[in-house]
């Protein structure tokens, strides 16, 4: 497999006054195309800030970041433009806009990448029915479960067929079995549309959900 996401000594430093704070430290890491990565670590361990520079969503204070071999810098438009063309992303919150519907919201994200309408609403229909909320796509994130907002979620963050879809603790406001239901509908999605994945979370239902298990302490992986 070819590589996705390549980074050569990557970190990331946060001054305050007088102190330094080494988020992210020299991290060597690399995603093929079609791999799904799962980073575990405590809160503050840094795995949450790799994932915005392995994005572009924050700046790196030193190293290099690769995307398909070619290398990016801290280029606010150049990533921006990766971003929106090439990258999902899924949180711990669904971030759903309560005045749409489920298809609406995920229909969103077609359209800001340029679909019509009427197309996004059935590409729209067309994932959410394989993330199961075909009987949902009417309904309003007040009408749905936690479990089905992240699916609604996740659907959004693939509807355009991402090179890669990042997801911060993405089961984290989920019970266990919420929580295993909706990285099944993940797994089955991501398969289908052969995107890259890297999730950061605590959800020990991860670790058969990864083809790597990577574990980040103070900023590195241990």
């Amino acid at each position: 497999m070819n590589s996705l996401i390549k980074t050569n000594n990557l970190s990331r430093i946060y001054h305050q006054g007088s102190s330094k704070i080494n988020a992210v430290q020299n991290i060597n890491f690399e995603l093929k195309e079609k791999e799904k990565i799962v980073i575990y670590g405590r809160s503050g361990s840094g795995k949450s800030t790799l994932l915005n520079l392995l994005c572009g969503i924050e700046k790196f204070s030193d190293g290099e970041i690769f995307y398909k071999n070619i290398p990016y810098k801290n280029d606010h438009k150049k990533l921006t433009k990766i971003r929106r063309e090439n990258m999902g992303f899924v949180y711990q919150f669904h971030f759903l806009l309560n005045e749409f519907t489920a298809a609406e919201n995920v229909s969103l994200g077609a359209m800001i990448f340029g679909t019509n309408k009427k197309d996004s609403i059935l590409k729209a229909k067309e994932i959410l029915d394989k993330f199961g909320l075909v009987s949902r796509l009417n309904h309003f994130p007040g009408q749905l479960s936690g479990g089905e907002k992240q699916r609604v979620a996740m659907a959004r963050a693939l509807i355009n067929k991402p090179d890669v879809v990042f997801l911060d603790e993405p089961t984290g406001n989920l019970d266990n079995d919420t929580a295993k239901e909706v990285i099944n509908f993940l797994d089955s999605s991501v398969e289908e549309s052969n995107a890259s994945v890297v999730v950061a979370t605590h959800d020990s239902e991860f670790r058969s959900f990864g083809d790597k298990i990577l574990t980040m302490d103070s900023g590195n992986f241990v």
